[in-house]
C-alpha cells in the first residue's frame, strides 16, 4: 500500500492488487479487493467496520495487476465517508463511494432492532437446516467454482413454477418475478468469511432470466447471454459472527428478482446475506435455530442481459491490444 503525505482528511492511498482470472470472470471480485483496501486503511480508527458500498462499474478489468485508489470525504462522529477507484492501464475501471462505521450493538439505551420473537422481524427465510442438505454441482463456467459448494433451497424454487401455472385470466395483484435461496460455503478450510468477502457472496445467486421457464418468451436465448453488472449496493447490517455457534465458512442466500426490462435486458436483484448455523451437511437440527440465524448484509444490483458473443469480442480485442 502506498501512501500520500497529506493530512489524514485528505489523504489519497494507492493499494496494488493483482486481478487473477478467476476473479476476472465475476466483477463482485473487484469490489472485494475495494472493500479490503478500505478496510485495513480504517483498521486503525473507530469506524473499522463497513457500513455501507455503493459501486458503479465502469470497464471490465483485465487479468493482471491494477491499484484500488482511496481518498477521504469526510470524517463525522458516527460514520467516515471514502471513495475509492479502481485503474488500471490507464482507465478508472470501476467507482464506488464507502462509509465507515462501529456496528458495535449499544448497551443502553430504547432498542432499535426487530429481533425475534418480535413478529415484525425477519425470519432467515431458507426451510432447510444446512445439517439436511446435500451440495448441488455449481456451474462450471465459474473458473472458481472449486473453491465453493452450494445447495439450494427447492422449495423456493418450487414457488417459481407454480407462477407458471397461473391462469391468463386470473387478476394478479403485486407479485411477478422470481426468487432464489441456497446455502453456500466456502471449501478450503483455510478461508473464512470476512467483510470484503461479502460482495462477493451478494453476487452468488441465480438472475432472474436464467430463472423463467422456457415457456416465458423473455428466457429465449438466456443460455448464450452473459449478465454484467452494472451498479451494486451493499449494506452491512451486522459484524460477520465469531462465535462458535455459527459455521465460519458458510452462509445462507436469498434473493429475489421483480423487473425485468428493454432495452438491454436490464434487471434487478435484491439479496440477503444470512448467518449460517453449520456446514452443508453437517451439524445437528436444534430447536429455534432458525430465530437464531441473522442477516449479516443486503445486496441490490442493477445487470444488464447481453449476447454472448459480444463478450467474446470484447475479450478478443483485449487480447489482441496486448499483443500489439
Amino acid at each position: 500500500m502506498v501512501a500520500g503525505s497529506l493530512g489524514r482528511e485528505c489523504l489519497v492511498i494507492s493499494s496494488r492488487v493483482l486481478i487473477a482470472k478467476a476473479s476476472h470472470d465475476h466483477c463482485s471480485e473487484f469490489l472485494k479487493e475495494v472493500v479490503e483496501a478500505c478496510t485495513r486503511f480504517q483498521s486503525e480508527t473507530s469506524h473499522k467496520d463497513p457500513i455501507h458500498v455503493t459501486a458503479h462499474f465502469l470497464r471490465a478489468t483485465n487479468v493482471g495487476p491494477a491499484e484500488v485508489h482511496v481518498s477521504i470525504q469526510k470524517i463525522g462522529k458516527n460514520f467516515t465517508n471514502l471513495s475509492a477507484d479502481i485503474g488500471q492501464g490507464g482507465y478508472t475501471r470501476l467507482t464506488s463511494h464507502l462509509i465507515f462505521g462501529d456496528l458495535t450493538p449499544v448497551p443502553d439505551g430504547i432498542p432499535r432492532s426487530l429481533s425475534p420473537p418480535s413478529p415484525y422481524a425477519r425470519r432467515l427465510p431458507l426451510l432447510d437446516h444446512p445439517s439436511a442438505v446435500v451440495p448441488d454441482r455449481m456451474r462450471r463456467a465459474w473458473k472458481f467454482h472449486s473453491l465453493l459448494s452450494w445447495s439450494m433451497d427447492h422449495t423456493i424454487l418450487a414457488r417459481n413454477a407454480m407462477r407458471s401455472q397461473t391462469r391468463p385470466d386470473t387478476e394478479i395483484i403485486g407479485g411477478g418475478g422470481a426468487e432464489w435461496g441456497a446455502w453456500c460455503e466456502l471449501t478450503r478450510t483455510d478461508d473464512d468469511i470476512k467483510p470484503s468477502s461479502i460482495p462477493f457472496f451478494g453476487d452468488m445467486f441465480l438472475n432472474l432470466p436464467s430463472l423463467l421457464p422456457d415457456s416465458e418468451p423473455a428466457s429465449q436465448g438466456t443460455s448464450d447471454c452473459w449478465f454484467p453488472t452494472v451498479t451494486m449496493t451493499v449494506e452491512f447490517k451486522a459484524r460477520i459472527p465469531s462465535s462458535q455457534d455459527f459455521a465460519p465458512r458458510t452462509v445462507g442466500l436469498y434473493s429475489e428478482s421483480r423487473f425485468l426490462t428493454d432495452p438491454h435486458g436490464r434487471h434487478n436483484a435484491h439479496v440477503e446475506v444470512w448467518t449460517a448455523p453449520s456446514a452443508i451437511g453437517q451439524g445437528k437440527l436444534e430447536v429455534g435455530w432458525r430465530d437464531k440465524q441473522y442477516c449479516i448484509a443486503v445486496v441490490d444490483q442493477m445487470a444488464l442481459t447481453l449476447p454472448m458473443d459480444l463478450n467474446h469480442r470484447q475479450g478478443n480485442r483485449k487480447k489482441m491490444s496486448a499483443k500489439l
